[in-house]
């Protein structure tokens, strides 16, 4: 049986990557396929440079005035997909060849699944894989050989970020009942707390061991996950989980509460900041660090003084990460 499938594609002022992505989907040459794109951008750029691949009758292309906003974009790709499945892609991301008849082959080997997702390529802002970086996300995430097949516990696959931010096949009506929540609620963790909620009402997921998608490393993806982690944090901390996930829970915690703090502090919220550091998830032998101390001094500081001195280490931190991307693509 042919099941009918959706890559939607919510898109912003990214006309080059978008159509990279198109691209990629259009060459699953899977046989009963749409790609339906979603455009917030305030201008025709993203139109133009679509033009010639929207004369296929497997592209729909939508232009939204007024935007939509993160949100609303995603969920009118879920109300317009006509597939039974559909994939969503972020617009700067790509799809590997022959993804979709293999997450597919997921949902044939165990019906009961509500989603299905594979490794993630890393690659850079050019589209140049890193191999080694790819393998090492991947690790990080519990995307490894020894947890492949069926995932019975899906809270803790999306816990864990093993569930993907997107590149994943999930079923359409599924998508719809979950849908996203707008920005004001939950801001820029709305991937994160789509998957948490996805796992909630999903008998299981699926995890194969197999490169599905490509994942882009730009300076925009490493700004935002950068300024967003106090909302990460504070998801995690609310979201219900069963006691046998709390470990989980606290470790995933600790990943993100020493950026959380950070990200208090550059706000100005002395109290938030102080709430995250005192926290079981950020622990004593976080606080007990070097940049445990350092937070601590900078918890006692006058807000303003903190907002400048975090300032000033998020911008040499920027400097290190952008001369060692320079230093990567050197030696390319």
């Amino acid at each position: 049986m042919t099941h009918s499938v959706s890559v939607c594609i919510p898109t912003y002022r990214r006309p080059a990557l978008v159509k990279a992505a198109v691209e990629s989907a259009l060459a699953q040459q899977y046989p009963s396929l749409e790609i339906v794109v979603s455009d917030d951008s305030p201008d025709d750029r993203t139109e133009v440079a679509l033009a010639d691949l929207i004369t296929s009758r497997r592209v729909r292309y939508v232009r939204n005035r007024p935007p939509l906003r993160q949100a609303g974009n995603v969920n009118q790709l879920f109300d317009l997909a006509t597939g039974e499945f559909l994939v969503l892609l972020h617009d700067d991301d790509l799809l590997v060849p022959g993804a979709i008849a293999r997450l597919l082959a997921c949902f044939e080997a165990d019906p009961s699944i509500a989603a299905a997702f594979g490794k993630q390529y890393l690659m850079n802002q050019q589209g140049v894989v890193d191999e080694a970086a790819s393998a090492a996300l991947n690790v990080a995430y519990w995307r490894v050989a020894a947890r492949a097949g069926r995932q019975a516990q899906p809270l803790e696959s999306a816990l864990v970020a093993q569930f993907p931010n997107d590149g994943f096949m999930v079923r359409t009506a599924i998508a719809r009942q979950v849908r996203y929540r707008d920005t004001a609620v939950v801001g820029d963790a709305c991937d994160l707390d789509f998957g948490l909620r996805l796992a909630a009402v999903s008998e299981a997921f699926y995890f194969l061991d197999e490169y599905t998608a490509s994942y882009r490393s730009t300076e925009v993806s490493i700004t935002v996950a950068h300024n967003y982690t106090h909302l990460t944090f504070d998801l995690l901390r609310s979201v219900e989980l069963p006691a046998e996930l709390e470990p989980v829970r606290l470790i995933q915690l600790q990943k993100y509460a020493t950026p959380a703090v950070n990200c208090w502090l550059a706000r100005g919220d002395w109290a938030a900041s102080s709430r995250v550091y005192w926290s079981a998830g950020y622990g004593w032998r976080n606080r007990l660090s070097l940049k445990g101390w350092v937070q601590g001094a900078l918890l006692l500081c006058p807000p303003a003084l903190s907002r400048r001195l975090v300032a000033m280490l998020r911008r040499l931190r920027d400097a290190i990460v952008s001369s060692a991307d320079w230093a990567g693509l050197a030696s390319e």
